[in-house]
């Protein structure tokens, strides 16, 4: 998963083609499918106020587009087939599962909601972010087979990763339902109990005493706190 470099096109492909199709079931959904998907299994949806379903729409299409140039632009590493499936899959579950829990939220939309929007962006600027400066630093001759760690770096070893559980804490506020937020709960138990690990392993295995100092100071996962 780690340590590879290549362009992937084939897995890459996949995984952005299976979140292309989650963003436009969750668009058919939001803007008039939750009657239909409500008469197949014989019950009824209440419907989310206009104002939440844009923002939910409009949070997922705007995840498509960073992922796609996060994955195609800032991600040199090679990407196996079985992550793609694996991420795929898990891609399509959170904009499933933000669609149907806010698109049914009739709630209007309040303080929370616009909170959302405020962490939404504010951790897409982290993850995004911080994936940029690193690729610009690493673009430089100099900093060849060097470890990063300056910019947003410097206040968490993973602030990338930190950034998505941002991400998606805002993006269940937007919902108003309690349940969304075990898809950030979940992200985040899987970075701080698998990506993390194995992704340490690998820089240590690569940097050495250079990762091994970085992270006796840094924080792993939130800044200043783990």
């Amino acid at each position: 998963m780690y340590g590879g470099y290549s362009r992937s096109i084939g897995p890459k492909t996949l995984v952005t083609l299976c979140n292309a199709a989650a963003v436009a079931a969750a668009a058919w959904f939001l803007l008039g499918g939750t009657d239909t998907v409500a008469g197949w299994f014989g019950t009824h949806f209440d419907h989310a106020e206009p104002l939440r379903r844009g923002l939910l729409l409009a949070l997922s299409a705007i995840y498509l587009l960073r992922f796609i140039a996060t994955t195609f632009v800032m991600l040199k590493r090679s990407m196996e087939w079985s992550e793609a499936a694996t991420v795929g899959v898990w891609v399509v579950i959170i904009h499933g599962t933000m669609a149907f829990l806010g698109g049914t939220n009739a709630a209007s939309v309040g303080v929370l909601a616009w909170l959302g929007v405020v962490f939404y962006l504010a951790g897409s600027y982290l993850n995004t972010g911080s994936e940029y400066q690193r690729k610009v630093w690493k673009q430089a001759p100099e900093h060849k087979g060097k470890l990063y760690t300056e910019g947003l770096f410097r206040y968490s070893m993973h602030i990338n990763y930190f950034g998505d559980v941002v991400l998606f804490t805002g993006f269940a506020l937007v919902t108003g339902s309690p349940w969304a937020f075990v898809i950030p709960a979940i992200m985040a138990s899987m970075f701080a109990f698998l990506n993390i690990p194995m992704l340490d392993k690998y820089l240590a295995g690569r940097y050495g005493d250079a990762f091994e100092e970085y992270s006796g100071k840094t924080a792993k996962l939130v800044p200043f706190v783990y």
